[in-house]
């Protein structure tokens, strides 16, 4: 009896609305211990830094970065990635300025807002005035 009814208040928990799900069972448990590692992570402490391991969304690729500051065919700031495996469009060089190394097809440069890092869009992770 009480397996079945374990079983049966799942159900009617995670049928009952996706919104409401969330916000009630993840906003009083899951949600606290994701809220203290996002608080301590996201908002202002973790920044995108050269070394660091980011995913860049359109390839489903995973690079280094190498370059972060602005280029010289578009104004903004931009990230300069190393890719795990050629699906990049350069060697670290745009034109004739060379922003980064790395072997040829495994680099691009791209807007923060193409990676992520560990889920969080790196758009957030920059601070766009500098």
């Amino acid at each position: 009896i009480r397996s079945s009814n374990l079983r049966r208040r799942w159900s009617t928990v995670s049928a009952g609305g996706g919104t409401s799900r969330a916000n009630s069972s993840a906003g009083s448990g899951s949600n606290r211990v994701g809220g203290t590692t996002s608080s301590s992570g996201s908002n202002g402490t973790v920044k995108l830094h050269l070394g660091m391991q980011v995913l860049l969304i359109s390839a489903n690729e995973m690079g280094t970065i190498r370059y972060i500051g602005t280029a010289d065919f578009a104004p903004g700031l931009w990230l300069g990635l190393e890719l795990r495996s050629p699906k990049g469009k350069n060697d670290g060089s745009v034109g004739s300025r060379r922003y980064f190394s790395c072997r040829p097809g495994h680099g691009v440069l791209v807007r923060p807002s193409r990676v992520t890092y560990r889920g969080i869009n790196g758009a957030k992770l920059v601070d766009e005035g500098s």
